[in-house]
């Protein structure tokens, strides 16, 4: 019986010949480099939520207001802080534990497909709506885009 050679290739290997062979961008060196800077577009990080109370007033007391049918309830703000920020208000008229669950799910994922399209820093706070749930996330997310000044 032969005795087949395994060559053992390290991740490190296989991003270099990803690079050479795939890459996007002429003369870039470093894969880990471009793919965190591609991804870090679509991720929601602490630094993108709004937390405290006074943050959520200040955006629904100052900001402009965007109903969207029944889905959902759009407040937004310009910011300085040269960032988007999201808060997500999902009350028990929504439905229980479960259902509000799904729609800040459901609402965060739009927010991330989109955020990077949106024109000036802002701060955003969406109010679920009972029929959020059952809505397709594409046409939530078409919505929301709609709503509020983004680069088109």
């Amino acid at each position: 019986m032969l005795k087949e050679s395994v060559h053992t290739v390290s991740v490190s290997e296989v991003l270099l010949l990803a690079v050479e062979e795939f890459w996007p961008i002429e003369g870039a060196k470093d894969a880990s480099v471009w793919l965190f800077n591609f991804m870090s577009k679509f991720s929601f990080g602490k630094r993108e939520r709004l937390t405290k109370r006074p943050q959520f007033e200040r955006v629904m007391n100052r900001g402009r207001k965007q109903s969207i049918a029944t889905f959902c309830t759009v407040f937004f703000l310009t910011n300085s802080l040269n960032s988007k920020r999201l808060g997500i208000i999902a009350s028990k008229k929504t439905g229980n534990a479960v259902i509000r669950n799904q729609a800040k799910r459901k609402i965060r994922e739009a927010f991330r497909h989109i955020k990077h399209r949106i024109e000036p820093a802002m701060d955003i706070v969406v109010i679920s709506g009972r029929d959020l749930v059952s809505l397709p996330s594409s046409v939530l997310e078409k919505s929301i885009f709609q709503s509020f000044p983004v680069k088109r």
